[in-house]
């Protein structure tokens, strides 16, 4: 229990030294983590709704193109509305527990994405054979785990990368506060990307989105050297006859 607590007070204080720290995007903050806590929350509670939802959609649209193929499509729809409940609702539990945290910039190409942002939501069926299983499946499943691998490992490389570019910034004190921010983050965020690595999740992210889209890219782009300029060959002063 009070290890349990003292996370909670570690990320409120992370959180309100970000919000103070960046000063200029307070507003920005608040309206994102408030949207990833109001879709987690409705999520997690709702993501069963799939499993009728599916089920009807498969009954309306039948089964493999052919509408007249009902009772295929209700056993399609039913498997899944199981597999899209279970993703859905793990998703929502991430986003309530991190709600405070950064997110990758976007979903796209990673994870299977869920048909709509609620489960209610008619939604785009994805196509998981379009162009073939193995870019339109395999391929974002392993984007996903790998993220969430490079997340997890190399999370707290953040924050000597964010702390060497604070610095060159002329904000060091803003630079341990965004790198221990962004290293909670990551470690979160991956976990939830390795345990659910093969489930759908939204196809956007809600939280303010990091500096840079790897943990070690802020250290990398900061210790690299610049690349020399040309000489310039000095002017000859002109003569006048």
């Amino acid at each position: 229990m009070r290890s349990k607590v003292f996370v909670l007070l570690v990320a409120l204080v992370m959180v309100l030294g970000v919000v103070r720290a960046e000063a200029a995007t307070t507003e920005d903050y608040l309206e994102a983590a408030g949207a990833k806590l109001w879709r987690g929350v409705v999520n997690t509670f709702t993501g069963w709704v799939e499993l009728p939802a599916q089920t009807c959609k498969g009954y309306r649209n039948g089964f493999m193109g052919d509408e007249n193929n009902k009772v295929c499509g209700v056993v399609a729809g039913l498997l899944k509305g199981v597999y899209h409940t279970v993703g859905r609702t793990m998703s929502g539990v991430g986003e309530l527990v991190g709600f405070w945290a950064a997110d990758p910039e976007s979903n796209d190409g990673v994870g299977i994405p869920l048909d709509a942002e609620y489960a209610w939501e008619e939604g785009t069926d994805y196509d998981m054979y379009d162009p073939n299983f193995a870019d339109a499946t395999l391929k974002p499943i392993g984007d996903k785990g790998l993220r969430g691998l490079g997340n997890t490992l190399f999370g707290i490389v953040e924050v000597p990368g964010q702390i060497v570019k604070g610095i060159k910034e002329g904000a060091p004190d803003a630079g341990i506060v965004k790198g221990l921010w962004y290293f909670l983050s990551r470690e979160i965020g991956g976990i939830f990307d390795i345990t659910t690595f093969l489930l759908p999740n939204p196809a956007d992210t809600k939280g303010l989105a990091y500096d840079e889209k790897w943990p070690w890219s802020a250290l990398g782009d900061s210790l690299e050297r610049p690349a020399p300029q040309p000489e310039v060959p000095a002017q000859q002063p002109e003569v006048i006859e």
